[in-house]
């Protein structure tokens, strides 16, 4: 190593070495600002159309779904386990069919909701078209584990289920849109 003293590179651009700092300044370097990209939070960009909330509230609506149709499965499963005869089998069937509909309503709310409060300009309708189509979704994934059932039984299933699927989250649009106007600040 060489002991003596430090010299320093010259910057491209620079001042020469020796040379007064511009502006008056210390001789360290001068700081550069770094832009800012993101604003103040008015600006969120640009506004989802709001068939784009359909496709949101149909995966907020699943996402809700499963774990209530977990939960009313494992109840209808420790119900099988209990009853032992025949006769209750036919309750559990009836059990079977309306803790997985709560289950279906419940979460079709929650999608519907989720569409009405946050969703700019979607609305009811956008709201209850994902409903309609997480129930398609559904029925046809029923239709793929081929339950033996005759074509009017499948067509009478689909209607039940967008029906289902559409009002409950038309409903929870409803409420969403009544929290949206309710939170939003009101101009003098």
């Amino acid at each position: 190593m060489v002991d003596g003293p430090k010299r320093r590179l010259p910057i491209v651009g620079g001042a020469p070495p020796g040379a007064a700092p511009p502006g008056g300044g210390t001789g360290g370097p001068e700081k550069r600002r770094l832009p800012v990209l993101q604003s103040g939070g008015d600006d969120e960009g640009e506004e989802r159309p709001p068939w784009h909330w359909i496709a949101l509230g149909t995966v907020a609506t699943f996402i809700a779904w499963l774990p209530l149709a977990g939960l009313a499965n494992t109840l209808l499963r420790r119900m099988i386990e209990r009853t032992g005869d025949a006769g209750a089998q036919g309750s559990v069937r009836l059990a079977m069919v309306g803790l997985n509909a709560i289950a279906f309503v419940l979460a079709g709310v929650a999608g519907g909701y989720l569409v009405g409060r946050f969703g700019g300009r979607a609305g009811r309708r956008e709201a209850a078209a994902s409903g309609a189509v997480v129930a398609v979704l559904a029925w046809a994934l029923a239709l793929t584990e081929g339950a033996p059932a005759g074509a009017l039984v499948w067509a009478l299933l689909l209607a039940v289920m967008v029906a289902i699927g559409g009002a409950s989250s038309y409903a929870g649009g409803r409420a969403g849109l009544r929290a949206r106007s309710a939170g939003a600040p009101r101009s003098s």
